[in-house]
């Protein structure tokens, strides 16, 4: 998908997962908290395995200590994000498939389908490429 992260912000883009092409720099969570949304990031950069992923995601939705740590239990909590209008930003995606290619393709695939049945829940994978001047979703 492509779009700007305004169109996001906006309704004018459709729920998704979309690819960060912009600065780092730029505070997404905060824009978008500005403009109603619920916003969150998800930092899994450190997780050297599934479980470290997990985790990660439990502490950044606070989550309580029986969430169920698969990919039902991660639909599940999108689904329940998902009741307004939700911005997840997500580091470490490129570091997750360093771990398990397969498992991490499988998180993709999961966030795919919750944003597909959501009416207004963006999913933004942010990797470490930077383009100059360019507010990219991809």
């Amino acid at each position: 998908m492509t779009a700007t992260f305004d169109s996001v912000l906006t309704g004018a883009a459709s729920p998704g997962v979309y690819f960060w092409r912009g600065r780092r720099d730029r505070d997404l969570v905060g824009e978008a908290t500005a403009a109603g949304w619920q916003a969150t990031s998800l930092d899994t950069r450190s997780a050297t395995s599934f479980d470290d992923f997990y985790d990660a995601v439990a502490m950044a939705w606070n989550l309580a200590e029986w969430f169920g740590r698969n990919l039902d239990a991660l639909f599940d909590v999108l689904a329940e994000l998902a009741s307004q209008p939700t911005l997840i930003v997500w580091d470490g995606l490129r570091e997750l498939a360093d771990v398990d290619p397969v498992q991490a393709g499988a998180v993709v695939e999961v966030l795919r389908d919750a944003t597909g049945q959501a009416s207004a829940l963006v999913v933004i994978v942010r990797d470490e490429l930077e383009v100059s001047e360019f507010d990219g979703l991809l």
